[in-house]
């Protein structure tokens, strides 16, 4: 019988712990231990066979033997169990100490000893010295063992495919963990769900049947909140997803959000039928580490992918269009320096304020993460409204509707757009407040105009630019830059076309600096009700 005293027990832990294990056949002799020991988590056990268990199942620290015992020498009975559990530490209470028991003791590789009666005071100094000392090569132990799971990032980058990347994580789980069942699921843009992208030791009409909303079963929950669920069968019951377990079968699970940059990509599964194998928080901590590099390697992947399709695009280019119009240049057979014409459109202007700012405190790599993610969903909003981005300048974007895809009303189409731009640049700014408080005085200023321009290709045969220029152009970048906190201003000719689904308000004539005479300015409040 194990006698275990001071053990408690909560939800989130995965196994019992049991710092310190008192190994004696005199159960007086080992109550008096305990009641020295108050303030720590004490279990005691009489045969050797016992110890070796508890020290295999438990996080057992330190291991406290009697010299002599039922079974023979306390000595002897340690030697054993290091032989098992090398990083076993020990003390060794014998009723008297002499040069020949502490040389044995000490090549049987115990940490120290002490005569019987201890004094509790010492009994307590030395317990404490040696419990740093365990923590401290458990601690060693672990980065030895971790360290070298950072080299699998070379292999998974060194991956050209999706696949590659996959079943490159699925063999370094299965040697890491040993599981015999382990899938990795991917969200699915299209059919918006999580399905199994690689799997191991599964039915394969299984893996292809699987979908899964965020949010169900344990994936899908693992998808939708970013964070781990371990579940071993001794403690599942306790777990809140204990109605959720559909095959009695499994002993230990793991379910593993893919993270990149703050965006969840899918979820690895792991799980055993070994009834002698459980997963622990080491497990947690190693599957973090592989999974990081993995989620980094499939974004290279799908990166490089993306580069690819666009190769053809920015050879002509050298910065982002919109598609129908790289189509409008790839299909021409005219002469690409003579395309352009002078048509009516309208141009959206968009300018980062207190920009500088934010330049000088930033590091480079930090400032080109934070101006990509605004490029992003600048680009995708005009894209989606079927506009142009003509160019990117700095910290400005500048963008075009009504060519060269003809739009109903380009300036209505344009304002909606802007509206979209102004509100998902607040979320920006938000998440990237968490990064600094530098972010949270950045401002934006939009402004749109509508007039008579040129679009079309400028430069030489070397680079050429489709772009737009005209007066509506530059009265478009000085109104942003009158703007301020996130507000769109826009000229006479746009109001006149959006003012019956769109709320503005007359702002007055302006004096906008390089225009000669005083714009009518409005600002845009927001959809009509």
């Amino acid at each position: 019988m194990v006698k275990v005293n001071h053990i408690i027990f909560s939800v989130e832990e995965h196994c019992m712990k049991i710092p310190v294990l008192l190994l004696t056949s005199d159960t007086g002799q080992g109550d008096r231990i305990v009641s020295f020991l108050d303030r720590y988590n004490v279990a005691t056990c009489g045969r050797a066979a016992e110890a070796a268990a508890l020290c295999r199942e438990h996080a057992v620290s330190l291991l406290i033997v009697t010299h002599r015992l039922a079974e023979g020498s306390g000595i002897d009975l340690f030697t054993g169990l290091r032989s098992e559990m090398p990083e076993l530490a020990g003390l060794l209470l014998a009723d008297r100490v002499d040069r020949e028991l502490l040389t044995r003791a000490l090549d049987a590789g115990f940490s120290g000893v002490m005569e019987w009666p201890p004094d509790p005071d010492r009994l307590n100094e030395r317990v404490e010295r040696l419990m740093r000392m365990a923590a401290l090569q458990e601690e060693n132990t672990r980065l030895r063992t971790l360290l070298p799971l950072y080299s699998l990032g070379e292999q998974f980058l060194a991956s050209s495919t999706e696949q590659e990347v996959l079943e490159g994580l699925l063999d370094a789980v299965v040697e890491q963990t040993g599981a015999a069942h382990v899938s990795v699921m991917l969200y699915d843009q299209g059919e918006a769900c999580l399905r199994i992208a690689a799997a191991r030791g599964m039915d394969q009409d299984l893996v292809h049947s699987i979908r899964l909303q965020p949010g169900d079963q344990i994936a899908g929950w693992v998808f939708a909140q970013g964070k781990p669920v371990l579940l071993n069968r001794d403690t599942q019951d306790q777990s809140i997803f204990a109605p959720l377990l559909k095959r009695p079968e499994i002993t230990s699970a793991i379910s593993f959000p893919l993270t990149m940059r703050g965006k969840i990509l899918g979820v690895l599964n792991i799980s055993q039928t070994d009834g002698d194998t459980r997963f622990s928080d080491a497990d947690i901590e190693m599957l973090g580490i592989v999974c990081s590099q993995a989620a980094m390697a499939l974004e290279n992947v799908r990166s490089i992918r993306i580069v690819e399709e666009t190769t053809r695009m920015r050879t002509l280019f050298e910065q982002y269009v919109s598609p129908e119009v790289a189509e409008l240049l790839i299909a021409s057979d005219a002469n690409l320096m003579g395309l352009g014409e002078i048509k009516e459109v309208t141009v959206l202007f968009a300018d980062i304020r207190n920009f500088t700012r934010l330049v000088q405190h930033l590091q480079l790599a930090e400032l080109r993460a934070f101006l990509n993610e605004f490029f992003q969903l600048f680009t995708e909003t005009i894209f989606s409204c079927r506009g142009t981005v003509d160019k990117f300048m700095g910290d400005a974007v500048l963008a075009v509707f009504g060519a060269p895809i003809t739009l109903d009303n380009a300036n209505l189409t344009a304002t909606r757009a802007a509206l979209t731009i102004r509100q998902r640049f607040g979320e920006l700014r938000l998440r990237w407040a968490h990064h600094g408080e530098d972010f949270r005085t950045i401002d934006l200023g939009i402004a749109i105009t509508s007039g008579r321009v040129f679009l079309g290709n400028v430069g030489s045969s070397q680079r050429l630019d489709y772009t737009v220029i005209g007066n509506q152009v530059n009265i478009a970048q000085r109104l942003a830059a009158e703007s301020s906190s996130c507000q769109i201003y826009v000229t006479e000719p746009v109001r006149a076309a959006i003012c019956q689904q769109v709320e503005v308000e007359d702002l007055g004539a302006m004096s906008l600096r390089g225009v000669e005479k005083k714009i009518p300015v409005f600002s845009v409040r927001g959809e009509a009700r």
